[in-house]
């Protein structure tokens, strides 16, 4: 993923990765809970096609629309974008700068031994 995206297209995005099918419109609309006006959606849906993070497939006068970037590769490109930007790239630091902040639970830091000791 090349361009990032804002948190109103997440918002999107978040509805496009939970769908097993292409969403018209009116469905991202319903799933936003009439969160914003139909030419805002519209305008992102357009926006985010232009990044090439959503596809879209005409269907008679409508577009239907789906993520071509996946959760996935989208989180972990934000995790390395937050590790660039704020612990020069260590995950280390991010990790020392959570404990020492009380960020983290018992059970975060017992689970995080065992991905490090690989139990």
């Amino acid at each position: 993923m090349s361009k990032a995206i804002t948190e109103s297209e997440y918002e999107i995005m978040k509805i496009l990765w939970e769908s097993d099918k292409p969403l018209g419109l009116g469905e991202i609309m319903s799933a936003l809970g009439d969160k914003w006006a139909r030419n805002t959606v519209g305008t992102l849906l357009t926006r985010l096609t232009e990044k090439g993070v959503v596809g879209a497939e005409k269907q008679g006068k409508s577009n239907l629309y789906y993520a071509i970037t996946k959760e996935t590769e989208y989180s972990m490109n934000e995790t390395k974008s937050l590790l660039s930007k704020l612990f020069k790239g260590s995950i280390g630091n991010l990790v020392a700068c959570l404990y020492e902040n009380k960020e983290l639970s018992a059970e975060e830091i017992e689970s995080l031994r065992k991905i490090i000791n690989g139990d």
